[in-house]
């Protein structure tokens, strides 16, 4: 998958587990068979068109239409389309025979734009395979011509739809509609999505904490603003030569991974083809450099070290100073084609049209639609410009007491090979929240994230990357049973062929060392072996004042340590 996608809960984790035991831990965490009681819609599916909205508080809304059909995953729904003033145009299934007295949110991806619900979205999630929701979805405030159409951005109403007003205003109508249609409203609200998705949860516990009781928020865009210019423009800019051509080229990719593997798969105790925490390897390309005057496949250029050595680093300002969280995580190097690696001639790679289009549009006071990634400067001034406007885009504020005290959850989760949205900027964020909150203790009373080894961009890459983190989720809200793991499985050819259990940051899964290192059961939850530092020292850190001087130095990047 990419940026350009997001999930509801990734495909499939457990109606296909392949023990007993993983399929009676998955049976526990939904709770009840059932839930709460069904309710019937008091009124038919037709009279929702005739209804007027556009008296909903500080949310003018109108019904477009209204029909009877069948959702994704198979149940009878009545589906209402409609538009919040300006353009915040929504869409809901409200299910005709099996509501179950809840209310799911979905989410998008890259610059939003569209009204999606993802066929495949409900695959191994029994709640919402059933038909236990009304779900809604909304385009975020705008209508995009492609994932990255950021030409809204010359509109600041548009911005602010973009940036945390949309989805607030989109849940204040569907439960609205759910009230007129059912006669009551929902008991329980949730939130799911991942990349911009887990962006909108974040934005909504932050900003708006009494709109939803459960929130999932997947390798969420949350520094957005230092994300869309910094991290994906050094993407892009660290991998461009002076006459515009990629450097490090798709071809290149499998033999780097390889070498990453040999390097450090084996390090977390294990060699499986997975990399449990990227920062335990300290992997320098220069190891995979040519011969002279020789080139291929198997092996780097100067110039590709180079290039390779600036990804994993990530962007950094004039004096060395970090201007993201982190650089591309060891172990993501086969999910770079596409995002960093352009795959078909004179097509820039994703993340390159990200920062353009954001540049041009969105990260500026005044739109600059002339503006390239050329025209942009890693350095500090530039920086605290553009950060003028993360008061709008970012969801990064660690306090979340108000939602915490609304009887909110949150479930963080983040791939470990996510090529797209460093993993480093949700742990940077997920350590803020525990400070401020009260420590880890306190903070995983009401929210937790997991790490998931080998997972790219929200699914896909080299790990299991299919869960259902909804069913969890609901059992924490309604039960009040934290999750204390997600099984998360492979599939090849449609056949699981790995499950894993993912635990809560910081702790990781250890084989107990009996029976296959491919089956969930024989694993069990332990401390991390070395316990690395949270709080990442960069030019947004949530503490003020770090600085720091890196620099190659024995065939490895080394740090001075953060001094205020």
């Amino acid at each position: 998958m990419s940026v350009v996608l997001a999930v509801l809960v990734v495909a499939g984790g457990s109606q296909a587990a392949p023990d007993v035991a993983v399929a009676g831990v998955l049976a526990a965490a939904a709770g009840s068979p059932a839930g709460p009681p069904v309710v019937l819609p008091a009124i038919d599916c037709a009279a929702l068109a005739g209804q007027d909205l556009s008296g909903t508080a500080g949310a003018p809304a109108v019904i477009g239409s209204a029909a009877e059909t069948t959702s994704p995953s198979g149940w009878p729904a009545c589906e209402v389309k409609g538009t919040v003033a300006p353009q915040i145009q929504f869409d809901v299934l409200l299910p005709t025979g099996t509501w179950r007295q809840r209310y799911l949110q979905t989410g998008c991806g890259a610059f939003c734009g569209s009204v999606d619900f993802f066929a495949d979205a409900a695959d191994g999630c029994v709640p919402l395979d059933r038909g236990d929701f009304a779900v809604a979805t909304n385009n975020q405030g705008h209508v995009g011509v492609t994932g990255f159409d950021a030409v809204f951005g010359t509109d600041p109403q548009l911005r602010a739809d973009f940036g945390y007003r949309a989805d607030h205003l989109v849940a204040l109508v569907a439960k609205r509609l759910i009230t007129l249609y059912y006669g009551q409203g929902p008991r329980w609200s949730y939130f799911d999505g991942c990349s911009q998705g887990g962006h909108q949860g974040l934005t909504e516990a932050q900003r708006y904490p009494h709109d939803f009781d459960g929130i999932i928020a997947g390798a969420p865009a949350s520094l957005f603003t230092s994300l869309i210019v910094w991290s994906t423009g050094w993407h892009a800019t660290a991998n461009t030569d002076a006459q515009g051509r990629p450097i490090l080229t798709a071809a290149k990719l499998p033999a780097l991974h390889a070498a990453v593997l040999r390097e450090c798969d084996a390090r977390d105790g294990l060699a499986d083809g997975q990399i449990d925490d990227p920062r335990a390897c300290a992997f320098d390309p220069g190891s995979l450099r040519c011969p002279v005057r020789t080139d291929g496949d198997g092996c780097l250029t100067d110039a590709q070290v180079d290039a390779a050595r600036k990804l994993y680093d990530g962007p950094r300002d004039e004096r060395g100073r970090l201007m993201y969280p982190g650089g591309e995580p060891v172990g993501s190097e086969a999910n770079w084609a596409r995002w960093v690696t352009p795959t078909a001639a004179g097509a820039p790679a994703m993340a390159e049209r990200n920062t353009t289009n954001a540049l041009k549009y969105l990260v500026h006071a005044t739109p600059r639609p002339s503006m390239t990634l050329r025209d942009l400067h890693y350095d500090s001034a530039t920086f605290r410009e553009i950060s003028r406007q993360a008061g709008i885009y970012d969801a990064s504020n660690p306090d979340l007491t108000a939602f915490r005290a609304a009887g909110g959850r949150l479930v963080l989760w983040h791939g470990w090979a996510d090529p797209a949205i460093s993993p480093y900027g949700t742990i940077a964020y997920y350590h803020a929240l525990t400070e401020r909150m009260g420590g880890t203790d306190a903070t995983q009373r009401f929210a937790r994230l997991f790490m998931l080894p080998g997972v790219g961009h929200c699914g896909g890459g080299q790990g299991p990357d299919a869960f259902d983190a909804l069913t969890p989720t609901i059992d924490w809200v309604e039960n009040g049973v934290a999750p204390v793991r997600l099984v998360t499985s492979m599939r090849q050819d449609e056949a699981v062929v790995r499950t894993r259990p993912v635990y809560p940051y910081p702790a990781v899964a250890r084989y107990d060392g009996s029976g296959s290192t491919d089956d969930a059961a024989n694993f069990a939850p332990a401390p991390p072996p070395t316990r690395y530092r949270d709080d990442i020292a960069w030019l947004g850190s949530f503490r003020s004042g770090y600085e720091q001087t890196c620099g190659w130095q024995n065939g490895r990047w080394t740090c001075t340590a953060p001094r205020r």
